[in-house]
């Protein structure tokens, strides 16, 4: 996993890091990835840069979440074009109280800077018919 605030553009053309997918001057390859967000800017700047997004609000302490965690990051290969944001509760409490996360594993997926959907539980079906569901939304 990444922290958004390890982002970068290489001005030189050889790679691009940009809403969590790499691009290589070589071929069309692109490979997703899930940012780890340890604040709230990066939550926002997250956010920003991406047209569709999910937000996984989650804490090492909880079983349902350690359980979908692989499922998520599998998601993440399999939607190149959403980019995936990961949230501990107890490292970004603001963050967490932002978004009003009562529960966890949540999951809030934006299309722009708006809320497309959100839920609260460890439910694949759920989380894999929502993913489809904004992919094939306009942005």
């Amino acid at each position: 996993m990444q922290s958004i605030a390890s982002l970068s553009i290489l001005r030189n053309g050889i790679s691009c890091y940009a809403a969590g997918r790499m691009v290589s001057k070589i071929g069309t390859r692109t490979m997703s990835t899930v940012y780890n967000l340890s604040d709230e800017e990066a939550v926002e700047k997250f956010q920003k840069i991406n047209d569709k997004s999910i937000l996984y609000f989650t804490a090492t302490w909880c079983p349902p979440c350690k359980m979908i965690k692989p499922v998520y990051e599998s998601m993440a290969k399999q939607y190149p074009e959403i980019a995936f944001g990961k949230v501990d509760v107890d490292d970004n409490s603001e963050s967490a109280s932002t978004y009003e996360i009562t529960g966890v594993p949540t999951f809030i997926l934006f299309q722009q800077d708006k809320v497309y959907k959100r839920f609260t539980g460890a439910d694949q079906s759920q989380l894999e018919q929502s993913l489809a569901s904004l992919k094939s939304t306009n942005a």
